[in-house]
């Protein structure tokens, strides 16, 4: 059993250690995730987390109140994006939560607008969820002109898939 955080941030013996969680590489486009190694039942506590308090909005922050941001870039800053999550985040208990059962082997995933009232940096979402809302903001930020020309590009595409269906089924 290792520690994921460094000595300095492990104030507790509650903290996920290796032996339940392994920090990895997701793909090329999405970076660096959380793989749960452990079946965790819908509502149950997943882990505890910490970090630094900062009031700047960093990569692997999370909001915990309008001005303050909990830096963590070891473990609950690298939960990757979903806009159908199996996890959410307790900001107050500092503690994630299974929305769903999470099987071993499974990524954990938050919804980022769900604790983010503007993000670090938008992005297009790749989550393939049905629910999937393409482009992923904070929960009070505006599209940003980035996410407008890929949300229209998507839009386009989408109509020229379906012109080509009709004329298939026309001929």
């Amino acid at each position: 059993m290792s520690a994921i955080y460094p000595s300095e941030l492990c104030v507790d013996d509650t903290l996920p250690t290796t032996d339940r969680f392994t920090v990895c590489s997701v793909n090329g486009k999405v970076g660096m995730g959380v793989r749960s190694k452990l079946r965790f039942i819908r509502g149950t506590l997943v882990a505890k987390f910490t970090g630094h308090l900062s009031n700047t909005i960093l990569q692997h922050t999370l909001q915990a109140s309008p001005h303050t941001h909990l830096h963590d870039p070891y473990f609950v800053g690298l939960l990757t994006h979903s806009c159908a999550p199996n996890c959410a985040l307790d900001m107050q208990r500092l503690e994630i939560l299974a929305l769903t059962d999470v099987e071993a082997d499974q990524l954990l995933t938050i919804d980022y607008a769900a604790t983010e009232d503007v993000l670090h940096r938008q992005f297009a979402c790749g989550c393939g969820s049905p629910a999937c809302r393409k482009w992923i903001t904070g929960r009070r930020e505006p599209v940003n002109e980035a996410g407008h020309a890929y949300l229209a590009g998507l839009a386009s595409k989408k109509v020229r898939s379906l012109i080509g269906r009709v004329r298939r089924s026309a001929r």
